[in-house]
């Protein structure tokens, strides 16, 4: 009997991921919708930096479409993120042994730093998924093709991540040349792959604009900072300089130079994707090992932590009001999707109404949401849908404002509060909203959605 308890433990694993995927920490999805819309559209045969834009390397997508082939709803695509988090879950529990258990009572703490948000989908976490991989094939020193390919699979996921990764194969295997060689077989095998999916879809040029080029525009317009986040990140970068210092091994290069990842837009969730790999490396370090009676207390702090988070959570979709109660509603590919009511009675209005509209509808809203309404319809990703500075390549902004010059006879959704100075979010291209908003005819407006008709 004993010899099924690892198997259980994991099973158990799983579902609490999907739940807390689902329910347990919706407020910290970030651009979970972004990432789904990805495989979304390469599920509907869409072409990357063809069809819609994306400043990435395609892996990520392409793995997780793999999700979406029996159905396109969104609860295929948490099943996947489950079983991949299950998985990181067995490769933390072979590295950390028993300490696992502490990494992974902080890996779901939701405040002050939102960790928890790095369970959600998407190339980070992925990226996070094939490091733990890369620490646990270094350390039991499998085959440097094998490490290669990961590394490989770094940057066919996230280019500047894979980059960085690889510098510590050139630097700390110097000396051994036949290492490097057979690392850089395993490494380009990959790359070569992707390099003919790009020649074959005619997309290499757009994909250099877009993944390397546009990085420059990214760089200069996202370079936003919370100084509460900053002073995290320098924390972890001190932390992991003294642990290149003082472990001076290969791993400890991997996880200095993983800092890249929370470049250029120092927020909540890049800063919490790199204090995993602190947290990581603390329990690593550490000489103390966790009793095995000390584990059901750690349980419990998961429940309780996840309990108390719920409550905390169904406050804030309800803004504390019993008018505005949470529910949990249902719309085409997003079943299970947890809303307070009147945030889902705006989502209906608005999506009557662009229903009963005979022309096309572009929405210039935040990513995450023009994708959901893309989505609900069943209808295709465009380059409109994800309006944020550096995602159009190099100047990329005066080419999309040169675009939507071109466009008539379409209807134009934006979500006026982006306009406004104190808002936020400087991702966005506000310079497309204030067109619309100058040139184009109010013809409805539903909350803070305005729509315009673009003659």
């Amino acid at each position: 009997m004993k010899k099924y308890k690892p198997n259980i433990k994991y099973i158990i694993f799983f579902i609490y991921f999907f739940l807390c995927l689902v329910f347990f920490f919706t407020t910290s999805r970030g651009d979970t919708f972004v990432n789904y819309g990805f495989s979304y559209a390469i599920r509907l045969g869409q072409i990357p930096y063809k069809e819609f834009n994306m400043i990435i390397t395609p892996l990520s997508p392409f793995i997780y479409s793999i999700s979406l082939i029996l159905s396109k709803s969104i609860i295929f695509y948490y099943l996947f993120q489950s079983l991949l988090l299950t998985i990181t879950t067995y490769f933390l529990f072979k590295l950390l042994d028993k300490k696992a258990w502490i990494f992974l009572l902080l890996w779901i703490v939701p405040y002050p730093v939102a960790i928890c948000s790095t369970l959600f989908p998407g190339y980070n976490f992925l990226c996070f998924l094939l490091l733990i991989i890369l620490f646990y094939l270094e350390e039991n020193k499998k085959s440097n093709y094998l490490i290669g390919i990961i590394l490989g699979l770094l940057f066919c996921t996230k280019q500047t991540i894979g980059i960085a990764l690889f510098i510590p194969t050139i630097y700390y295997l110097f000396k051994d040349r036949k290492k490097i060689i057979e690392r850089f077989i395993g490494y380009i095998t990959p790359i070569f792959i992707l390099f003919i999916y790009l020649l074959l879809t005619n997309t290499f040029t757009t994909f250099i604009d877009l993944c390397f080029l546009g990085l420059l525009d990214f760089s200069n317009s996202n370079n936003q900072f919370d100084i509460f986040y900053l002073v995290l990140f320098i924390f972890s970068i001190i932390y992991l300089i003294r642990n290149v210092i003082k472990n001076n091994n290969i791993i400890s290069y991997y996880s200095l130079l993983f800092i890249v990842i929370a470049l250029p837009i120092i927020d909540y969730y890049h800063v919490s994707i790199l204090l995993l790999i602190v947290i990581y490396n603390i329990l690593k370090n550490s000489k103390f090992k966790l009793d095995s009676k000390y584990i059901k207390y750690i349980i419990i702090g998961i429940i309780s932590l996840t309990s108390i988070w719920q409550i905390i959570q169904i406050n804030f979709f309800s803004n504390f009001s019993d008018k505005n109660k949470v529910i949990i509603t249902n719309y085409n590919n997003f079943p299970l999707l947890v809303l307070s009511t009147k945030y889902n009675n705006k989502v209906k209005e608005l999506n009557n109404y662009t229903n009963k509209l005979d022309k096309e509808v572009i929405y210039l809203m935040r990513g995450s949401e023009n994708y959901f309404y893309k989505i609900i319809n069943n209808k295709k990703i465009t380059y409109f849908d994800l309006p944020n500075y550096g995602n159009y390549g190099y100047k990329g902004t005066k080419r999309i404002i040169n675009k939507l010059d071109n466009i008539h006879n379409k209807y134009i959704i934006i979500d006026i509060n982006l306009l406004k100075d104190h808002n936020k979010s400087q991702q966005y291209i506000k310079e497309l909203a204030i067109k619309v908003n100058k040139e184009c005819k109010k013809k409805k407006v539903i909350g803070y959605y305005y729509i315009y008709y673009k003659e």
